[in-house]
């Protein structure tokens, strides 16, 4: 069965939300027959070219997605929200007929015993998004806010893999960032690239502060 695909320059992540102001035809047809038949879509990301238009190059790692809320605007636009389910991947891209489809399988974490050193990793991941929070935001507005002592804590949670998304979800990244979490096999190989992905992206701001 073919699954429709919304092809992005974003990546949605499990678990998290995903706004859309959906305005291209072939879009909004493809959201009439999503919300028509209480289907899900894939939101995937593209490795080449732009949203509008067509002719992009899309990767083969995408998040299914449910939509939660649809408004439609007077000039037939729509306004979605839809939140990331689960991880899938392309078995084989389609033809855009009349919008992106593929086959596409669920990619689920592959089984592992437990890790000893998670907790401790958790510990020091929420202490690194909370720092990148803090420096971004001076950065943004010239200095830390009046009434904050220091970075305000940052509850990831206990499971490795939906702590790792939310990670770099408040995490200021790139694109490219988000999908090496996304496709890490496994939930702690997820954790461990979070883990360096945040930590590079606290080394960046912390010498933008510093040079700033």
């Amino acid at each position: 069965m073919a699954t429709p695909m919304f092809a992005l320059q974003s990546v949605l992540l499990p678990g998290l939300p995903l706004p859309l102001h959906v305005f291209e035809p072939r879009y909004v047809a493809m959201l009439d027959t999503v919300i028509s038949t209480d289907a899900e879509m894939g939101a995937v990301l593209i490795e080449r070219g732009r949203e509008v238009g067509g002719g992009d190059v899309r990767c083969d790692v995408a998040t299914m997605a449910r939509v939660v809320e649809t408004q439609e605007l007077a000039d037939g636009r729509l306004l979605v929200m839809a939140l990331g389910v689960r991880r899938i991947r392309v078995r084989r891209w389609l033809p855009d007929d009349p919008y992106p489809c593929a086959e596409t399988e669920d990619w689920p974490d592959e089984p592992e015993d437990e890790w000893s050193e998670a907790p401790e990793l958790l510990r020091r991941l929420s202490g690194l998004v909370s720092e990148a929070r803090s420096l971004a935001s001076r950065l943004r507005f010239g200095s830390a806010p009046p009434e904050a002592a220091g970075p305000a804590p940052v509850d990831l949670g206990h499971d490795p893999s939906e702590a790792s998304y939310r990670a770099v979800a408040l995490t200021p990244l790139g694109p490219l960032d988000r999908y090496e979490v996304l496709c890490a096999p496994s939930a702690s190989q997820r954790l461990a690239v979070a883990h360096r992905v945040v930590a590079d992206a606290v080394e960046l701001l912390r010498a933008r502060s510093h040079w700033g």
